[in-house]
């Protein structure tokens, strides 16, 4: 563009009657400004004779009009416009009229060429502030009726789970986003507390067979909406409805999305609105994660699934709480694995790119097939589909620290800690990589973090209980138990009596071994570290056999469970640890 310029300026200097013709140093036309630019001096006057102008109007060629003249200010001051005007010719005129159309083009060149350069810029400056995190903020419930909140807060977790498929996007997890729900904060505060670049926020409202969802795209530091828009549909069609929503969403933030992202992040919706209503009390109840809101969870997966059997994310939610009802010991591994299995592909039949199924079945192998190898297919499958799922890192980082790789373990948490800063789960699980790594005193630091913040969370009580024990501050370590067993129940009353082994209290051991017997489903592998502790090895194995032959789930982590350093060296754990296909030291 600055070439077009100087073009037009060198035609001007050698137009006849301009400075390199006349050899005048002063400028007639046009006067350089250095490191600025050009400005058009002449002075401009249009006389147009009577018709002139209909003339031109009709003859856009007839260039120039006859009456029309451009004067030029002399430098030489005793020279009069009179003289001036009549030394100019007709043939000076046709050059100074050609010179004008040039330079009006050029000057619109340059003009183009500074608007291009500056929009140009502005753009790139737009995508060096490229989006690379999101997250959802709880959808406020405008129906007026608190108990649809289970309603609104199931269309939060499908949008962070469809936006959470995206592999370029660092999606918020829903347990860190649920922490501002009723929560009224500044939005600067909120990006910062999450460390995010863009918010999405909004409302859903049902009404009888209609539901409409509202969601605006926000930037979170500046307050600046970005995007809004609503959408209104059909009840039975309400997770399709939201799908539409992320993708929206998805392209707004440019998301580079691969043709099986795409694919997954579109919910297919529900075709009977009882079983899409029960899908979605299941999958609220199974969020909240106690022993009687996972039993809640499993009652009404299994209405949606009776409902419409058709379903993969009913099967899924269905495999993950039998797995959570698993972990908690609550349930023989008779009693949750294999159903989880079952549910898990069923959802897998139905649909390939379930994330949730895959993390399900990938536990389903780790914990109860021992199929070690099939078991980290399924994790990293899960977390091909979706990268933001905290669970699918959880569950890879423990069988990682299970297969002897402490330090990928606790890399794997921390990742997801990023994505679920807020969530006293993530914050947990990094403690428990923490743990099994041997690093006590930073697991004590992280697990304190909740237990100082919400009381009742049990998981962080009980890795407190465990680090105390292995740093031999025992009557902390009881207390910490003593605080969970109200939540975690008969899983910590066995802690509590390996603990008390440990700290030479045989009483106190015996005692939590009785309230053990008298529950009506006891794991051998708690009794069993209870008499490891107190020294009986002969007892401790014949328990450990019977846990071997149950398929207990914590079998797993022997290689990682302190409690077991004292049986390491006999024979016997060598070739229990080889029966389940664990490695060998």
């Amino acid at each position: 563009m600055a070439t077009a310029a100087t073009a037009c300026l060198a035609a001007l200097d050698r137009a006849p009657g301009t400075r390199r013709h006349t050899g005048r140093k002063s400028p007639r036309y046009i006067e350089t400004l250095p490191r600025v630019g050009y400005r058009f001096i002449a002075t401009v006057t249009r006389d147009v004779a009577e018709g002139s102008a209909q003339r031109r109007l009709g003859h856009v060629y007839d260039w120039p009009p006859a009456t029309e003249t451009i004067h030029a200010p002399e430098p030489d001051t005793h020279r009069s416009s009179a003289e001036t005007l009549a030394r100019r010719s007709s043939g000076s005129n046709l050059h100074v009229r050609l010179f004008a159309g040039i330079l009006a083009i050029g000057l619109t060149l340059v003009l183009a060429g500074v608007l291009f350069l500056r929009s140009r810029d502005h753009r790139a400056r737009h995508d060096a502030r490229e989006v690379h995190s999101l997250a959802v903020l709880p959808l406020e419930n405008l129906s007026g009726d608190p108990s649809q909140d289970y309603f609104a807060d199931g269309m939060t977790d499908v949008m962070i789970t469809d936006l959470g498929q995206i592999g370029t996007l660092r999606v918020i997890s829903r347990t860190s986003a649920m922490q501002y729900k009723g929560v009224h904060k500044p939005m600067p505060q909120i990006a910062r507390e999450l460390n995010v670049d863009v918010v999405v926020e909004g409302s859903v409202m049902r009404s009888g067979d209609r539901v409409r969802i509202t969601a605006q795209l926000l930037d979170a530091r500046s307050d600046k909406h970005l995007w809004a828009q609503s959408y209104e549909g059909d009840l039975r069609n309400v997770l399709g409805l939201q799908s539409e929503v992320a993708t929206t969403i998805a392209d707004q933030v440019r998301a580079k999305l691969t043709p099986q992202q795409r694919a997954a992040a579109k919910t297919q919706p529900f075709l009977n609105p009882e079983a899409q209503d029960a899908y979605l009390r299941g999958h609220y109840f199974a969020e909240k994660g106690t022993i009687e809101d996972l039993q809640k969870a499993v009652t009404y997966f299994g209405q949606a699934i009776k409902r419409e059997p058709g379903k993969a994310s009913a099967y899924a939610g269905l495999a993950s709480a039998y797995i959570s009802l698993g972990h908690m010991i609550y349930l023989s591994p008779q009693q949750a694995f294999p159903p989880a299995k079952d549910a898990a592909l069923k959802a897998l039949a139905l649909d390939e790119t379930s994330e949730e199924a895959h993390t399900a079945l990938g536990n389903v192998k780790f914990l109860y097939d021992w199929d070690f190898a099939g078991a980290e297919k399924e994790f990293q499958i899960a977390l091909q589909l979706n990268p933001n799922s905290v669970g699918a890192q959880s569950s890879y980082a423990s069988f990682l620290n299970a297969m002897g790789h402490p330090d990928e373990a606790v890399a794997r948490v921390e990742q997801a800690l990023q994505i679920d800063p807020l969530s006293f789960a993530a914050i947990t699980d990094v403690a428990w990589q923490l743990y099994w790594a041997r690093r006590y005193d930073e697991a004590i630091e992280q697990a304190r973090k909740v237990a100082e913040i919400d009381p009742s969370y049990f998981p962080a009580h009980v890795c407190l209980g465990l680090s105390y024990e292995q740093k031999h501050e025992f009557s902390l370590a009881i207390a910490e138990l003593g605080r969970a067993t109200g939540f975690c129940r008969r899983k910590c009353f066995g802690l509590i009596g390996q603990v008390s082994a440990l700290a030479a209290d045989r009483t106190a051991a015996i005692d939590a071994l009785q309230q053990l017997k008298r529950r009506s489903y006891v794991s051998p592998w708690l009794v069993a570290v209870v008499y490891s502790e107190l020294g009986d090895k002969n007892t401790a194995f014949v328990w450990l056999e019977k846990a071997y032959v149950g398929r207990e789930h914590d079998l797993v982590f022997s290689n990682v469970w302190p409690m077991f350093d004292s049986l390491r060296s006999d024979g016997r754990f060598k070739d229990l640890t080889r029966r389940i296909g664990l490695p060998q030291s």
